[in-house]
């Protein structure tokens, strides 16, 4: 793949941003500055892909859902960037197979494991399939949490607003902390787990509910 046109769109992009709305990250000595890893960001605006473009010093690959590819110049763009195509509300094999082989090749999967746009504004909590695609890559999860976008470009009205945003990176999460007494997700019984669930699934939704810990975390000193 060539990337000439991401870079681009990534410089254009952090002028617009920094100029226009006051962009500003905290948190960046987070992102490893090699390997595979999954960001995890939340998800309040159509502004959201952009600014993570413009604000993560790696190379992001997007996963976005399948009929936006249908959506003329949106469509072009995406292509362009090297978006993934997903299936919204089913199991995406095809999909999740693209992200774990581009994880496996040393780039980064920029998700939104909250599924959609929170109309609200308001963070919510992280699906499994976060958990599922670390643990299926075997790659950590750097947490990330956007602030402002939703003032910015409010989902009722997808117009531009003036408004700060801000961008703070968080800790990376293993795929699997079983070093950690205090994070453990070995395969014995948790407490809390529910019975008939199987351990990986388990592990797989304490990884999720790891990811808004953390996005809680990074609110509460945002703040």
């Amino acid at each position: 793949m060539t990337y000439w046109f991401y870079y681009a769109t990534k410089w254009l992009l952090w002028i617009i941003f920094h100029a226009g709305f006051g962009l500003s990250v905290r948190g960046q000595e987070h992102v490893p500055k090699q390997g595979p890893f999954i960001l995890a960001s939340n998800h309040v605006s159509f502004l959201d892909p952009p600014v993570l473009g413009a604000a993560c010093p790696r190379r992001l690959s997007f996963m976005a859902r399948e009929d936006l590819f249908g959506v003329g110049l949106l469509a072009a763009f995406m292509r362009g960037v090297h978006v993934i195509s997903l299936k919204r509300g089913e199991s995406d094999i095809a999909a999740i197979r693209e992200a774990v082989s581009r994880l496996h090749r040393g780039d980064v999967v920029a998700i939104f494991p909250e599924g959609t746009r929170q109309l609200s504004g308001k963070l919510s909590a992280a699906n499994r399939g976060v958990g599922l695609l670390a643990m299926t890559a075997r790659v950590p999860i750097v947490p990330v949490l956007l602030r402002g976008t939703f003032e910015a470009m409010p989902p009722t009205t997808n117009r531009f607003h003036r408004a700060k945003i801000r961008v703070a990176f968080g800790p990376a999460i293993p795929y699997t902390t079983e070093t950690s007494p205090a994070t453990d997700l070995s395969t014995r019984q948790i407490p809390g787990q529910v019975e008939g669930v199987s351990p990986k699934r388990h592990s797989q939704e304490r990884l999720a509910a790891l990811v808004t810990e953390r996005w809680r975390q990074l609110e509460s000193t945002s703040a």
